[in-house]
């Protein structure tokens, strides 16, 4: 049985995989002004466009950094979300719900608008991986996390009050300083249409190293999701390993703010759809996790750009859209 199991793991994580391919594949060429055909995108892919038409040149420069950045950005935020869901044991965890994605918005609202300078460069980066950490230590605080005892839903009530919160502040600041930050409203709705490669390199780092990380802690998460108590009792360091899960969720909800503006509800959905397939064994659930996510943002960037083509919708917007609802059905099975 046991053998049987795996087996059905890896067809799944193998067709997820394929799946993911597919939609990055398609959306090369999907819904553009103009006409791209396999060809083109071939080129653009192979070639970097080169000795091709207008077509190859869009592909090569606007479609592929875009599609990379949807896969990469999708991954991260997943397991992102899977390492939230792990340390917390909270199936609702997720960067969007515990606060971190508003602060890591609100901390580059800061910098984006002028008010704040910070003295080093990657302002950007910086701002957000602790606009990230101060929301996600405030919604521990106030949600009492580090108690044994502490109770799943107040956990998820103060990150939903301190999103909130801090997404207020982050549109008080785009309102007060409009002039510097008009560029800012697109970013907000959680817009791929302005990566270029420059954002693809940083994101393939933020994410191969995250991919590693939860590969590297996957057997730790399966001992934690036993109890804490049963966890330390088995050797795992429960404050190293919050404290590594810590570190590693800011940087990378950070850095996909930073690229791509806030996006919700990915970090929830993934995990949760891949434990369908996979099951609760966490080193399954990494690679799974992954695709599903690059899956969810590919899906949900096409999806923007159908809507009311040939005018595009952020990804963002889309992927909340299913997400909210998603949320809402995930609380109902919560205590």
């Amino acid at each position: 049985m046991a053998t049987i199991n795996a087996d059905r793991r890896l067809v799944s994580i193998g067709a997820a995989i394929l799946l993911a391919a597919g939609l990055f594949w398609w959306s090369l060429s999907a819904f553009s002004t103009f006409a791209i055909s396999p060809a083109d995108a071939w080129a653009g892919v192979f070639n970097s466009g080169q000795g091709a038409g207008t077509s190859a040149r869009i592909v090569a420069h606007i479609r592929l950094p875009r599609a990379l950045a949807a896969a990469l950005i999708g991954g991260t935020l997943a397991l992102c979300g899977l390492l939230m869901q792990g340390i917390t044991r909270n199936r609702l965890a997720s960067p969007t719900l515990l606060g971190v994605t508003g602060g890591a918005s609100l901390g580059l609202a800061f910098v984006t608008t002028g008010l704040i300078v910070l003295p080093f460069g990657h302002d950007a980066l910086i701002a957000t991986i602790l606009g990230g950490a101060f929301a996600w230590i405030l919604v521990f605080l106030l949600g009492t996390a580090w108690s044994l005892d502490a109770s799943k839903g107040r956990l998820i009530l103060a990150g939903i009050t301190v999103a909130a919160l801090c997404g207020g502040l982050t549109r008080l600041l785009v309102l007060l300083a409009e002039e510097r930050a008009l560029g800012m409203l697109n970013w907000l709705a959680g817009s791929l249409s302005n990566i270029r490669f420059p954002e693809v390199q940083i994101m393939t780092v933020v994410f191969i190293a995250g991919l590693c990380l939860s590969s590297v802690v996957a057997s730790r998460l399966n001992l934690v999701n036993l109890g804490n108590e049963t966890a330390h009792a088995l050797g795992v360091r429960l404050k190293l390993l919050r404290a590594i899960v810590f570190v590693a969720g800011c940087i990378m909800t950070g850095a996909t703010v930073a690229v791509a503006g806030p996006i919700g509800f990915i970090g929830l959905m993934a995990p949760n759809i891949a434990r369908l397939f996979v099951g609760a064994d966490y080193r399954p659930l990494v690679p799974m996790t992954a695709a599903v996510g690059a899956i969810l943002l590919l899906a949900a960037d096409i999806a923007g750009r159908a809507v009311a083509f040939p005018a595009e919708t952020p990804a963002g917007a889309v992927a909340a859209l299913i997400g909210a609802p998603f949320f809402l059905f995930m609380a109902r099975g919560q205590r």
